[in-house]
């Protein structure tokens, strides 16, 4: 199971298949992250990733920044710990 670190809450948390993003697990855990339209259009959500493998299951539109990832709609690869500037 991957475990995502959030490092500017310093929080860490498990990776559940139950959430279809990044962006709901760190909802559903108390996090507050910006993020406007959820399909990966917009880029609103993206953050730099530090460390790890991602991967978006559904696509995206949207181009992040070098180094960034959109978190609402990306996961983790499977087994891959992620660290986000977030």
């Amino acid at each position: 199971m991957s475990e995502i670190k959030f490092t500017k809450s310093n929080e860490v948390i498990e990776w559940d298949d139950n959430y279809e993003s990044i962006l709901e697990l760190a909802e559903a855990n108390d996090l507050a992250l910006p993020f406007s339209c959820r399909m990966g259009n917009c880029t609103s959500c993206q953050h730099p990733l530090v460390s790890g493998e991602i991967e978006y299951p559904f696509g995206h539109t949207g181009e992040p920044d070098a180094g960034h990832i959109l978190l609402c709609c990306s996961k983790p690869k499977e087994g891959s710990d992620l660290v986000i500037d977030g």
